[in-house]
């Protein structure tokens, strides 16, 4: 699992946290909870290529993935 393939750059904090509140978004993130990591890496693919790699969907991954790598969960 390449995490870095997921990251789409800086973010812009005001940004991220409006673009986080989307209810779908929310559902799929809450789902994520206490799952294996290959079945998030999974799961986050499958949301950016059903939302086309809309800028959204990037901004929303990425905050994700940098929070598991703050945690300590991925490199």
């Amino acid at each position: 699992m390449n995490w870095n393939l997921l990251i789409s750059g800086k973010l812009n904090k005001e940004e991220v946290l409006k673009l986080v509140k989307d209810d779908y978004w929310q559902s799929i993130r809450v789902g994520l909870k206490g799952t294996p990591l290959d079945y998030k890496y999974e799961k986050l693919i499958n949301y950016l290529q059903e939302c086309n790699f809309s800028y959204e969907a990037k901004v929303r991954v990425t905050n994700y993935v940098n929070a598991l790598k703050r945690g300590g969960l991925v490199k």
